[in-house]
């Protein structure tokens, strides 16, 4: 099975898991992403990003999630 290395920006090491293919990679990073908003349970940072990045066993970046927050002005 292939491996997937999943990092949030701003971390040293990513963390590899194998996957059986790019589309199950994919619904992993949608979901880690969903849990670690939930987990933050409204403390997200404004402005504030939360980015992550997964690459193949090649190091092709192969998804990309960014989450940004800001106000605006009434």
């Amino acid at each position: 099975m292939p491996t997937y290395a999943f990092r949030w920006t701003g971390e040293e090491a990513a963390t590899e898991v194998e996957l059986p293919d790019e589309h199950a990679a994919w619904s992993q990073a949608v979901t880690t992403t969903g849990e670690l908003l939930r987990e933050m349970d409204g403390a997200f940072p404004v402005p504030g990003a939360l980015e992550m990045e997964v690459k193949d066993s090649a190091g092709h970046s192969i998804v990309w999630i960014s989450v940004q927050a800001r106000r605006g002005h009434h």
